[in-house]
């Protein structure tokens, strides 16, 4: 195995750096601090049907969907 091949494995093992339970499939995140300009441009997430968890492309917070979510928001 090479050295990049290893380090991506090790990259998709590790646990997210937060992780948030949420009452519905649509998600805002912004970066998840108390000050707008430290964070990131605010995306939309929506939790896939086949799926319990979205992780934010930006800063790697992941969402994982409550029991009983509603669809949308």
């Amino acid at each position: 195995m090479n050295s990049l091949t290893q380090m991506q494995a090790r990259a998709l093992t590790r646990p997210a750096p937060v992780t948030r339970e949420v009452a519905t499939t649509r998600i805002a995140c912004d970066g998840l601090t108390e000050n707008a300009a430290l964070g990131h441009p605010r995306v939309w997430l929506t939790i896939p049907a086949d799926s319990d968890f979205i992780d934010c492309p930006y800063c790697d917070a992941r969402y994982i969907r409550a029991p009983g979510a509603a669809e949308g928001h």
